[in-house]
């Protein structure tokens, strides 16, 4: 009798980890790592299911960055300049400027869309480090 029931708790523990496990993840909100250097910016995932979402920016750079989130419908490469700036419509949240080596986060709640990830500090836009996020 005892064996049925160490098989059953065991499958029970499988599901929660694939199943369960998966939805509690989801529930906590996801965490993605954001990269900056000169001049790349690289999130470790690409997509980020709706609700909450912590940024964790890290500057392996030598020079200053942010990160921007912008809600948008253009490419994040594809961004309105003002000057040597993106223009900043549809701002969600940001980390000011990271020092070389520093690391801040940024939880904010998304919603279903296609989002810019972008360092807006003079000419670091232009100089191409920015990255598109899709929550969906």
């Amino acid at each position: 009798m005892k064996r049925p029931i160490r098989l059953a708790a065991l499958a029970a523990t499988a599901v929660l980890a694939t199943g369960a496990g998966a939805i509690g993840a989801h529930a906590a909100g996801a965490k993605v790592a954001v990269k900056l250097t000169e001049f790349r910016l690289v999130p470790s995932a690409k997509r980020a299911a709706p609700g909450r979402v912590t940024f964790v920016a890290r500057n392996a750079g030598k020079i200053p960055h942010e990160l921007v989130v912008l809600r948008t419908a253009r490419l994040a490469g594809k961004l309105p300049t003002s000057g040597v700036t993106a223009v900043e419509t549809g701002k969600v949240g940001k980390i000011a400027v990271l020092q070389p080596g520093s690391a801040k986060t940024l939880t904010l709640t998304l919603k279903k869309g296609h989002y810019a990830l972008i360092c807006n500090l003079p000419g670091h836009y232009k100089a191409g480090q920015f990255a598109d996020f899709i929550v969906g």
